[in-house]
């Protein structure tokens, strides 16, 4: 595979230099060609001069024109080939750099279905255990079996979502809608999960945006969700007619796991339920939507930045 995609760069390379030097060698020929015009002086060799009448001396220039303009084709052709052979070499040695992030995204693609293979087994392995004990003794397992179930269905569909935003740019939709009444209602149906906590809305009266509404739905529904897991007492959401803002409480990230904040499975706090992909899933719809979301850690408090405009 790796090998195909080296060789086609190889040509696109080549076929890029072929075009470059064709263009430019054939203008410096034209260009030479219309500056030597017959009526222009050009030194002919002596024996041509004497004797020679008017037309024999403008048919000498003709072909003195033609001799310097074969041999700067001849240049022009050999330098052209020389060229053609250098890139060829350099295309060689620079292939294998080039298709260096598809290897990579290659590895982190058989990283990923390794990560997915090994985080469904745990819930697996609960559900079995637990049916062992259930079979042995006449205690109440269920409760713990329907809540691995629940934890197994959920990382399955956040799977399944993760892998669908490749194709987010077919089904997505511009649409006009007020965002500052989506927030204000997808803000409400969170309220009932802040035990001790508030939230506080930064949001205008109305908002009507042309946007890609459900994936910004589904954006916010993520950092509300996560901002309610990892808040201690606060929450704060700001709305503007370009940015999102979800920001909350809590112990400040350090530069290097801020880094990972947004890779798959990746969770700062692993002590907190959730299958480390909901932000994971949030940065691809974002990308796909040519958004640029953004996390942030200060003095005790994480900020996530959604710019949609």
């Amino acid at each position: 595979m790796f090998r195909k995609l080296r060789n086609r760069f190889i040509w696109m390379m080549m076929l890029a230099t072929t075009l470059i030097v064709v263009v430019t060698f054939g203008s410096v020929y034209m260009a030479s060609a219309m500056s030597m015009r017959p009526n222009e002086v050009i030194e002919v060799p002596r024996e041509f001069r004497e004797g020679m009448n008017e037309g024999a001396f403008r048919e000498a220039i003709r072909e003195e024109r033609e001799k310097h303009l074969a041999a700067l084709a001849i240049n022009l052709v050999v330098a052209g080939l020389c060229i053609e052979v250098v890139m060829l070499v350099v295309s060689y040695l620079y292939a294998e750099k080039s298709i260096e992030p598809v290897k990579q995204a290659y590895e982190q693609q058989r990283d990923f279905i390794a990560n997915a293979s090994h985080e469904l087994k745990t819930p697996i392995a609960a559900i079995r255990a637990n049916f062992e004990a259930l079979e042995a003794t006449d205690e109440p397992w269920s409760s713990n079996i329907d809540a691995e179930l629940t934890h197994a269905n959920q990382l399955v569909l956040d799977l399944l979502t993760l892998a669908r935003t490749d194709d987010v740019a077919q089904e997505q939709r511009r649409q006009k809608s007020d965002l500052a009444e989506l927030v204000r209602k997808r803000a409400s149906v969170l309220e009932p999960r802040l035990v001790n906590k508030t939230m506080s809305l930064a949001v205008p009266d109305k908002l009507n945006v042309e946007t890609y509404v459900a994936q910004f739905e589904q954006i916010l529904d993520i950092l509300l969700d996560n901002a309610a897991k990892y808040a201690k007492t606060r929450i704060g959401v700001e709305l503007t007619a370009t940015k999102l803002t979800v920001r909350n409480d809590g112990k400040t990230i350090s530069a290097e796991k801020l880094a990972k904040i947004f890779d798959r499975f990746y969770q700062v706090d692993k002590s907190t339920s959730g299958t480390g992909l909901g932000l994971a899933i949030a940065k691809a719809v974002a990308e796909k939507c040519h958004w640029k979301l953004t996390a942030s850690s200060a003095k005790g408090e994480i900020e996530f930045c959604l710019k949609y405009r």
